[in-house]
């Protein structure tokens, strides 16, 4: 089973980009089940003057799905509440080209509910949540729509219950959380991965930050923090100023042999050459031997404790952000976020006046 990033094609055109590479690269997509992050839902129309990120996938980026064999897409993220009301028309798109989703719903414990997908005899379970900051400047519900959030002790007792009901599924997690452009994980993220593992999941997957976050394997399971994007082509959402820097243009592709549960790590780079956005394949490597990778996780197999403090000191995101070290501290986390909401307000602001970047 193979996992992507976050995939935003907002025209025909790179619609058919994305196509042509997941026919190029067929040796490693199109017979595997692939899972990937769908960053906004489907239109049949172009949304080319907008102010804000307001990110979509033209209808025609379904042929590009089923040409890489992707069986499933996750919904929990800020951007599908930016066109709340092309959720009954995505379900219904993806139903005719039998994709499934995860995510979002019409209630709250639909938005939770996970996808079982397929692969041979081995039936994966999949849960996708959003971190609830990141839907700050948005309603949810909305429209109709509930994106699912990440509610640690909810999402502990759901995987306690799956695993006792289902004892020889895989699970999955695949999370949409951490800041923009921020490079290492929240330590409550780490420490949170690594409790799931310990209650029985075997892949925690995470995205948002638009850049790799590092991975690691712990126990018997494994951890990857950030794959980065996968097609979010520059210049082609908020009127052109979405434009990602050139050391966040490296992405990573993981792949789990179901069979043997050995993982591999694919490593392509994003390129943009005028009007044409390319994806190039630099390497694979194992999971566990990846140059690369550790490259990405300095920071792999230190205590909990240690790890805040190389957080306090390698982030990038710091000036009025608080750091988050622990699921349990309920109060102050909720103390934080609300902090951390009224900081976002005055950030879009600036963003708006094009006095900073949307990324950045």
């Amino acid at each position: 089973m193979i996992f992507l990033g976050d995939i935003a094609v907002p025209n025909e055109v790179l619609s058919r980009e994305l196509q042509s590479l997941f026919r190029s690269q067929s040796q490693l997509f199109g017979r595997d089940a692939v899972i990937a992050n769908l960053e906004g839902l489907l239109s049949d129309m172009e949304l080319i003057h907008s102010r804000t990120p307001v990110l979509y996938n033209h209808i025609s980026v379904l042929k590009a799905l089923q040409e890489a064999n992707i069986r499933a897409v996750m919904l929990a993220n800020n951007h599908t509440l930016d066109l709340p009301k092309q959720f009954k028309y995505t379900r219904q798109k993806l139903l005719e080209v039998e994709i499934k989703c995860a995510g979002a719903g019409d209630s709250q414990i639909a938005a939770a509910e996970p996808v079982l997908v397929k692969e041979g005899e081995t039936e994966v379970i999949i849960f996708n949540y959003c971190w609830d900051f990141l839907l700050n400047h948005q309603m949810n519900p909305s429209s109709g729509i509930f994106v699912a959030e990440i509610e640690e002790n909810e999402i502990v007792l759901q995987i306690a219950k799956t695993r006792e009901n289902c004892p020889q599924a895989v699970l999955v997690v695949y999370f949409h959380w951490s800041f923009d452009l921020e490079t290492i994980p929240f330590p409550l993220y780490r420490k949170f991965s690594q409790e799931l593992i310990d209650r029985g999941v075997d892949v925690v997957v995470g995205c948002h930050s638009h850049c790799i976050q590092g991975g690691e394997k712990y126990k018997n399971g494994y951890i990857v923090y950030g794959l980065g994007n996968f097609y979010i082509p520059n210049g082609s959402f908020a009127n052109g100023h979405l434009i990602f820097p050139a050391w966040a243009r490296d992405e990573l592709v993981f792949q789990l042999n179901l069979e043997t549960k050995e993982a591999t790590c694919h490593w392509y780079e994003y390129q943009q050459k005028g009007n044409a956005h390319k994806l190039l394949h630099r390497a694979s490597e194992r999971f566990e031997d990846s140059k690369r990778l550790k490259t990405y996780t300095p920071y792999s197999g230190m205590e909990h404790e240690v790890y805040i403090a190389y957080y306090k000191q390698n982030r990038r995101k710091r000036f009025l952000i608080p750091v988050f070290t622990n699921h349990r501290y309920k109060r102050m986390n909720r103390l934080k976020t609300r902090w951390l909401k009224a900081r976002s307000q005055v950030a879009r602001a600036l963003a708006k006046l094009k006095i900073i970047r949307w990324q950045s």
